[in-house]
């Protein structure tokens, strides 16, 4: 990293820890920081039929209203009361990234921001500040970025020993990074292909144990 960009990732890591709800923060460390994990998950990507497609979970994309038609326990039906229930729009996730060149990069950063609230809709997490360290635990064990570790280490301080969460520190978050790496792959996944599915089956195809129950 160059040190402009180590500044940026000092001066973004302070204003989440002032306000952990400064996603575009989150999202410059993310960038940064995530660079070089990227570029080698590309890499195992090449050929993959989610880069040739390049789906992105946007509303020029995907018909929310005909996911708010589906029954609450399919995959679409769950992910899209998880977006409504907690204020959320999924056009944010798929803003353009700030710190990265790469067009390939650039996507599959896209995308995992985009399928995050997926991932929190199949692992039943909320968007509490500690439920939000903890869906980081499971992509700790997906995909091992910089970016993960550093919100587990300051959340967990944050939300687990100031907010005396014990429980949440010591069973639910490694409890999640385990289930992270028990999972298949789930970056490379097409989840547009099977919004109608229930989420009991698509949890069972990809080994995905919910968190909470």
């Amino acid at each position: 990293m160059k040190p402009w960009e180590l500044y940026r990732v000092g001066q973004a890591t302070v204003r989440v820890l002032a306000d952990s709800t400064r996603t575009t923060e989150i999202h410059a460390v993310e960038e940064i920081t995530g660079r070089a994990r990227f570029r080698r998950l590309l890499e195992e990507l090449r050929g993959d039929e989610i880069l040739s497609l390049r789906p992105e979970l946007c509303s020029d994309q995907v018909d929310y209203d005909a996911l708010r038609r589906l029954p609450a326990d399919s995959l679409g039906g769950r992910y899209v009361r998880h977006l409504d229930g907690n204020g959320l729009s999924a056009d944010y996730q798929a803003a353009a990234t700030r710190y990265v060149v790469d067009d390939d990069v650039a996507y599959l950063m896209r995308r995992f921001r985009q399928t995050h609230d997926v991932w929190h809709a199949l692992v039943n997490l909320g968007i509490a500040g500690w439920e939000e360290v903890t869906i980081h635990a499971f992509s700790l064990g997906q995909l091992h970025l910089p970016v993960s570790w550093m919100i587990l280490f300051f959340g967990g301080i944050k939300h687990g020993v100031l907010e005396r969460r014990w429980h949440a520190l010591t069973d639910v978050m490694p409890r999640a990074y385990r289930a992270g790496r028990a999972a298949r792959p789930l970056m490379p996944v097409i989840w547009e292909k099977m919004w109608d599915e229930p989420i009991a089956a698509v949890r069972a195809r990809y080994g995905i144990e919910p968190i909470l129950q």
